[in-house]
């Protein structure tokens, strides 16, 4: 398997949603930073030191010439970026794709188009993607070897690395490690219950 994502973020927590199309002042708006203040520079090993960890503190990447804006959650057992309401922000007008590795064989992918889920896949639930068309991100998965019978089953298989790679294939998303790890533009996402 091959993922530049899963080669950034590694198979500990992480939770990254890329939004097509937007700019990076754009996502910032969306995310509700108020922009009074340049965001602050966090490398991937630095939120801890400049955020509390309780706060929705996130990490952005725009890779020039991509299409895409990378969100990665600073604390990703916290799932920011994979929680409804920001998604719904993120893709209005656009789509967007999110990945979160939460557990140990537990990761989850979400595909949204202006605010509306469109599937949605729990890898703990063992069972394709739900939602109102899931048949996009169900390919992509298959392609990377979910849904195979148990004799079937690659015992090295990484649910979260393969998640990756079957967004980064069925989307065009890819980073560089090196800049993912370095000093991204930060902030706080107010917390919005709507």
């Amino acid at each position: 398997m091959a993922s530049t994502l899963f080669d950034a973020l590694g198979s500990e927590y992480f939770c990254v949603t890329a939004v097509k199309g937007l700019g990076e002042a754009d996502v910032l708006v969306r995310l509700g930073a108020d922009g009074s203040e340049p965001p602050v520079r966090c490398r991937i090993d630095g939120a801890y030191d400049a955020f509390d960890p309780d706060g929705w503190a996130v990490r952005l990447h725009c890779p020039p010439g991509t299409g895409w804006v990378y969100v990665f959650d600073a604390f990703p057992q916290t799932g920011v970026v994979f929680r409804r309401p920001v998604l719904r922000r993120l893709s209005a007008g656009t789509e967007a794709v999110s990945v979160w590795k939460l557990l140990d064989s537990t990761t989850r992918v979400a595909h949204v188009r202006d605010g509306e889920v469109l599937a949605l896949f729990d890898s703990w639930r063992f069972e394709p993607a739900s939602g109102p068309e899931p048949h996009r991100l169900n390919h992509a998965l298959e392609r990377v070897g979910f849904f195979v019978d148990d004799d079937e089953a690659d015992d090295e298989f990484s649910d979260p690395a393969a998640a990756l790679e079957a967004v980064e294939g069925e989307f065009g998303l890819g980073v560089d490690p090196r800049a993912v790890a370095g000093p991204l533009p930060s902030v706080i996402v107010p917390v919005r219950a709507d």
